[in-house]
């Protein structure tokens, strides 16, 4: 599996939170500290305990990209993703600085995964689908709503009203389609065949050139050499 950080390339959930939250992202300035051992959310089903509240805290994770134990779309499910890798990064920067708050014991990754989510959604949805999405750019555009993403059926090679985790592994094991039989790499094509009819038809449109008229060749046999 590749590196969960590898597949970071150029997002974090700070950029698609006001998509796919309806919040703005929080900078550190903005940033709002939780109360010790209370629900993250109102309407959460989960708890952080005193240590998870002080890791979300020292972390600067955004309310709103803690676990709750309610269910997510495909796309709030990735946005805190990218959120819990902006946090490993965050982690990482403490220890080099030496700025990991005295007394409090450094978490390990599995402990910053369960800020986010819990091990069953990890184990069986996340660790099996997003990490292998720096492969399909197309859908990390999807998964946050970019306005240049392509639509469901170039994209998924279905059209169906919702998309959940069951798709997308199946999406990801067929190498980014749901048709079947579909060949590896349909996703990643799907845009660059756009660009490559585009340029077809430019070339199609433009005046042919004239070929440039030959020179008629000149016999060298009378300047030979040979006796």
């Amino acid at each position: 599996m590749p590196s969960v950080l590898s597949s970071n390339v150029g997002t974090s959930a700070a950029s698609v939170l006001s998509t796919n939250s309806g919040v703005s992202g929080a900078s550190a300035s903005q940033f709002v500290p939780l109360a010790a051992s209370v629900q993250s959310q109102g309407s959460s089903r989960f708890t952080y305990t005193a240590e998870q509240t002080d890791f979300a805290n020292a972390l600067q994770i955004p309310s709103e990209m803690c676990r709750t134990g309610n269910q997510l779309t495909l796309q709030q499910h990735y946005t805190r993703y990218l959120a819990y890798l902006d946090a490993l990064i965050a982690l990482r920067k403490t220890q080099r600085d030496g700025t990991w708050p005295e007394g409090l014991r450094v978490p390990g990754d599995s402990d910053i995964r369960l800020l986010f989510i819990g091990k069953s959604t990890w184990h069986d949805s996340w660790s099996k689908t997003f990490p292998f999405l720096k492969d399909y750019p197309n859908m990390k555009k999807w998964l946050t709503d970019d306005e240049n993403c392509l639509d469901d059926v170039e994209l998924w090679g279905s059209n169906l009203k919702t998309y959940h985790f069951p798709e997308l592994t199946q999406w990801v094991k067929q190498g980014g389609s749901l048709k079947k039989g579909a060949k590896k790499g349909a996703a990643k094509e799907a845009s660059t065949s756009k660009g490559a009819a585009k340029a077809s038809t430019k070339k199609s449109n433009a005046p042919a050139k004239k070929a440039p008229a030959k020179k008629a060749s000149t016999s060298k046999a009378g300047n030979s050499k040979g006796r």
